[in-house]
Parts: structure tokens; sequence; C-alpha cells
């Protein structure tokens, strides 16, 4: 992955992650790194369980999660909740004028978050995008790689056993927390309670709780106090029936 040019990572903490994410997928030119560092707005922040910028359409404005995780949900009429996926640190959220289900679906915090504004950012790409190229490059394949993994969920819930769908969401989160610097030596964060993982998998909590104990039994993972460390990552990955995140590409 391409370094984040000196001076920008320390100005704009709170792109940083944005940053990371985008070199992942495109090397930036020096305008667009610069674009992306200026949107280090006043941070906004957002209690567990409260939508997070709704519009008056429910749609949440262009946003930038920077710190804590948080949730698109869809309620059913007898109140049920399904997660369609868990946003982290480094992620976007919010309406950007296009007429895509996951940009103008709700978010809502499941942690403390703090979020910036990055309307700046879609308002110059509206205007000028043939001066951002590799940027509305990256940016479309992140909207790629989201509506992928709601299909990955989608799979997970309609075919998986539940040991499958623990297992394999625990690799995503690392992977995930691997674009963005969260990862060390096999752990991550993970501030998810295991009730939000039953609604995630559509698990029973007994069954979630099963299960971890049964990965914590065979040394395969151990989670303690909000951090997930992941013991043997290649058996882990054949049990989830996913490719192993660990390993370089």
């Amino acid at each position: 992955m391409q370094r984040i040019p000196t001076g920008i990572a320390t100005r704009a903490i709170g792109t940083e992650l944005l940053l990371r994410r985008l070199y992942a997928l495109k090397t930036l030119n020096p305008d667009e790194v610069e674009l992306v560092a200026s949107l280090d707005s006043k941070p906004r922040r957002h209690e567990p369980g409260t939508a997070i910028c709704p519009k008056s359409d429910g749609s949440p404005h262009p946003r930038l999660i920077t710190s804590g995780w948080a949730c698109r949900p869809r309620i059913t009429a007898d109140g049920r909740r399904q997660m369609l996926g868990i946003l982290l640190p480094g992620d976007l959220i919010g309406d950007r004028g296009e007429a895509r289900p996951l940009t103008t679906s709700p978010a809502v915090a499941l942690t403390p978050v703090r979020t910036v504004s990055v309307a700046k950012l879609f308002d110059a790409l509206a205007a000028t995008p043939q001066n951002y190229p590799n940027l509305v490059a990256a940016l479309n394949k992140m909207d790629l790689i989201e509506e992928a993994r709601l299909l990955d969920l989608v799979v997970r819930l309609g075919c998986h056993t539940a040991i499958q769908r623990v297992a394999g969401s625990l690799l995503e989160f690392y992977q995930r927390s691997s674009f963005i610097g969260f990862t060390h030596e096999g752990t991550f964060p993970m501030p998810l309670t295991q009730e939000k993982l039953s609604d995630l998998l559509g698990l029973s909590l007994v069954h979630v709780n099963r299960v971890i104990s049964q990965l914590r039994r065979e040394k395969l993972v151990e989670i303690r106090c909000g951090i997930v460390a992941i013991h043997d990552f290649a058996r882990l990955s054949l049990l989830a029936d996913r490719a192993d995140p660990s390993r370089p590409n």
C-alpha cells in the first residue's frame, strides 16, 4: 500500500483513515490527496442507538466515520431488526445524490461515534470529476466492495452454519480493520456485544455465546474486553469457507 505523504497524516487525523482505504485501492495524485486531507472539519458525536445526521427523508448527510462502530439496520413491521452491514472507522455514509440503496440507507451508531462532513469532497467530484480521476475510481471500488459484503451477508444468512457465520464475520472485521491500521499481531478491536452479533447474523444470543465458547475451546479465537485475538487464521478461514486475510495477496 502506498504511503501517505509526510505532513498529510498529521494534519488531518480524521481523514487519514479514508486516505488509508483509498490508497489500498488506487494511487492518488497530489491534488486528490489534498482534497481528502482538507475535509478535517469539526467532528460530530453520535450516541449509541441514535441515527447519524438524518435528513428530513430519513437518509443521512454524506459523512465519514472517524471513530466508533455503526450499522445499517432494517426494522420490520413487528419491531425486529436485521443489520444490513457494520460500519467501521474510515467508512463513508450518507446520501451523495445517487439513487443507490446503501447510500440512502440510514446509519445508526452502535457505540459512541464521531463523524466529519465529506460534502466538500462530493461537491468537488460532481463539479470537476476530470480533476480527480483516481479518487473517483477508488470511491467507486469502495462502493462495489460494500455491495459485495452485502451479498456475502446474504449467503452467510442463507447457507452457512452458525459457526461459519461467526467465524466469517470475525475474519471480515479483521481484514477491514487491517486496511485502516487497527490490527496488531492477530488482534483487533471489536466493540460489539454478543447481542449485536446475534442481530447481524440472524442467530439467538444463546447460540452466539455457544459458538464463541466453542471457538475459544478449540483455541481459534478469544474475545476479551472488546478485543478479538485470532490464534489460528488458517483453521478459522477453512472453517468459515473464506480466504485467509492474514496471508499476502
